[in-house]
This record gives C-alpha cells, sequence and structure tokens, in this order.
C-alpha cells in the first residue's frame, strides 16, 4: 500500500490533502480522484454558470502524478 494525496482546485479556492489515503497502485488512485472529481461537481454544478473543478493526485513522494479536471460552461438561449 502507498499514500497518495488528493489536492483540490476551483476557481475559488484550493485545498491541499496533508493527510492522503492509502491505495494498493497507483491505478486505483487514480479512479479515486475521478471519484472525487463527480461527487465535487454533483454537489457544486446545480446553478453554477461557469465551474471548473480539478483534483491533482500525488504520491508518497508529493511529486504530481495526475490530474483531472472537470469544466462546466452553461448560458441560456
Amino acid at each position: 500500500m502507498e499514500r497518495y494525496y488528493f489536492d483540490l482546485y476551483n476557481s475559488e479556492y484550493c485545498q491541499v490533502d496533508d493527510h492522503g489515503q492509502l491505495f494498493a497502485d497507483r491505478q486505483r488512485a487514480g479512479l479515486e480522484a475521478l471519484r472525487i472529481l463527480q461527487d465535487i461537481a454533483r454537489d457544486e454544478a446545480p446553478g453554477a454558470q461557469q465551474l471548473k473543478i480539478t483534483v491533482k493526485l500525488r504520491d508518497a513522494k508529493k511529486v504530481q502524478i495526475f490530474e483531472a479536471s472537470l469544466i462546466l460552461d452553461s448560458a441560456w438561449t
């Protein structure tokens, strides 16, 4: 098991993960990053016209190894 850190960013703030979570491999940690991204989008997207959410994944050495972003841009016509 290796520790991975999930840093969260949106247009208003960033949250750096100081504790991390244990995963068997980087692929499983990457899937967790995508799950986190979906959860945040579900909470923040309703009513938003523009939204960008990014999850950056760092390994046990705290080196970034993965990044996933979701961009929402909506408008009435």
